[in-house]
Order: C-alpha cells, then structure tokens, then sequence
C-alpha cells in the first residue's frame, strides 16, 4: 500500500524517491542563485490554515476538479519546464 500523503511538504521527499536522481535534482533546484525558488518557498510558508478546535472532521471531503479531472485536494503544481521527465502524460 502507498503512503497516503497528509501535508504539502511530502511532495518533494515521495518525488526524490520515485524520480530518476538527475530528474528529481532538475526539478528540486533554482537558476542562478536560486533567488526565485527561495522566494517561492518563503511566500508558502505565508499561507496560513486557522485550525478549527473541536470540529467534527470525520467527513471532511478536499476534493475537487480542474479542468474536468477530479483531483484529491486543491493543490497542484503549474506547468513547469520538462515536465515529461516526471511522466509522459
């Protein structure tokens, strides 16, 4: 069985584990002096959740569609360049 994925940070440990060493370093590094990626990663860590204390969560449903796929939650990555070398779809 897969591990489910519960936070948005497991994305990059569960990609350098599935993609070729050379694919997953393309994707997990920045042009130049990585200006731009740490500045992606600084404006994430801005999005808030506000925690709802004694709700009931046992139905709680994120998914959605985009573009007619449904998808489990409403977080996606935007087209990057090569994205082919993730998967060929």
């Amino acid at each position: 069985m897969e591990k489910q994925i519960t936070n948005v940070n497991e994305y990059e440990s569960i990609a350098k584990q599935k993609l070729p060493k050379m694919v997953y370093e393309y994707y997990a590094c920045g042009a130049e002096d990585q200006w731009t990626l740490k500045e992606n990663r600084n404006a994430f860590s801005r999005i808030l959740l506000r925690p709802r204390i004694l709700k009931d969560v046992s139905k709680v449903d994120l998914t959605t569609s985009v573009l007619g796929f449904k998808i489990s939650m409403p977080i996606m990555i935007a087209p990057t360049a090569m994205q082919k070398m993730a998967h060929p779809q």
